[in-house]
């Protein structure tokens, strides 16, 4: 992974935790939609007027809708850029549309002539703006929206009382909002930096210094993550673990810098083959772990651990060496083969080294060197090459898996 993919990395999970901060505050609708109701029963009964009740019957109804969404999220959400760009949509249509309420309550109000409902229209605006900046601001495009949807309506309605007070009233709705603005920007920043600086250090403790591939500690959380997941939706998923053939006698015939140049190449193969929510890990100095979720057979862990094989095998471009490496793999299902990492990782490493068992040359060797990647070593000046053999008569589809399949 380059520099940039790894920025890449770090602005992604960021913006994802910009998005979940404000499903985490209820509390602000809550008091908002609280407010309108009981202000609009309120003068419902001291003026008589149906339009504020209406307005603040349609703020509870929104406030319960909101609420709704919120729980929605906590069951649903699933931490990547795209389902995190959807429910950011959906928390800022609500918030726009409960600033919609508070300016309709409020432009109502300043069309009464009482100060009753005029002070309590006042005090709905800046509680409402106060509420919305001090705890979204994180969010600033749908903040300003909503600072200026409550704001600006109410500001016309008030002037047009055309009185001092109203005036200045009128023009203190303004100054607030322009400094709104300011402290929005701040705030975000703010939050913007101490967020990357926080994601920035986590990910390096999370990853492979060489290949900034996860590490096994990433490895344990995102298999902690997708599990619960998958406790939820009953769907499954496989660990496809791999290690690479002959890397040993590349890296000691061509030197450790292109032996780490390989590495970063197998590490970007490997990322390419995996779809967004899957995960590849380095988990040794050529073993690696890849993580395919929505498995819905056996074959389709097969087909995904034959790319691999055959993305691994293709030659290797490296200071204008060409080397070709090869690689060996073994799949577990989960919830099939096991249900914890330790226990699916033993059954994929048990069918990697079944695979190399079956491998040509291989059937006179003794149990227990099975697991060695030194094969015999090329004669001088051949290149250094390892496909993956098989037998004879064993098709390219049959990779084995934990549970005895072809």
């Amino acid at each position: 992974m380059d520099d940039m993919t790894h920025q890449d990395d770090v602005a992604d999970t960021v913006f994802v935790e910009l998005v979940r901060l404000p499903y985490t505050a209820r509390w602000p609708f809550v008091i908002v939609g609280a407010s309108l109701v009981i202000t609009g029963v309120v003068l419902f009964y001291l003026i008589g007027d149906p339009w504020l009740l209406a307005i603040g019957v349609v703020g509870c109804v929104l406030t319960m809708a909101r609420l709704a969404l919120s729980s929605r999220f906590d069951r649903l959400f699933v931490p990547t850029p795209a389902s995190a760009r959807l429910w950011d949509r959906r928390f800022a249509i609500g918030v726009v549309a409960m600033a919609a309420c508070v300016s309709a309550f409020a432009v109502r109000c300043f069309m009464i002539p009482d100060m009753t409902a005029h002070m309590l229209a006042n005090g709905l605006v800046f509680g409402f703006c106060a509420g919305v900046v001090t705890r979204y601001s994180i969010r600033p495009k749908m903040v300003k929206a909503g600072l200026a949807v409550a704001v600006i309506p109410s500001t016309i309605a008030a002037f047009c009382n055309l009185d001092l007070p109203h005036t200045l009233q009128s023009f203190l709705f303004v100054l607030y909002y322009l400094g709104s603005l300011e402290t929005v920007d701040h705030l975000y920043e703010t939050t913007h930096e101490q967020l990357t600086l926080r994601t920035e250090a986590a990910a390096l403790a999370r990853a492979d210094v060489l290949t900034k591939l996860p590490n096994r500690l990433r490895l344990a959380e995102y298999f902690e993550e997708l599990s619960g997941e998958i406790e939820r939706s009953g769907r499954s998923f496989a660990i496809v673990s791999v290690d690479l053939d002959l890397f040993k006698h590349a890296n000691d015939r061509y030197g450790h810098a292109i032996g780490d140049e390989l590495l970063k190449i197998v590490a970007a193969r490997l990322k390419r083959l995996l779809r967004e929510g899957d995960l590849a890990a380095r988990v040794g100095g050529d073993e690696f772990i890849a993580i395919h979720d929505g498995v819905d057979s056996a074959g389709d862990a097969e087909r995904l651990a034959e790319r691999i094989v055959s993305s691994l095998s293709a030659v290797y471009s490296v200071e204008g060496h060409a080397i070709t490496l090869g690689a060996s793999v073994g799949v577990a299902l989960a919830p099939a083969d096991g249900t914890t990492l330790d226990e699916l990782l033993r059954k994929a490493d048990s069918a990697l080294y079944a695979a190399k068992r079956n491998r040509p040359g291989r059937d006179d060797m003794p149990d227990h060197e099975a697991p060695s990647l030194a094969p015999p070593d090329p004669p001088p000046g051949a290149p250094v090459s390892a496909t993956a053999p098989r037998s004879s008569g064993r098709s390219p589809a049959s990779i084995p898996s934990a549970s005895g399949r072809p």
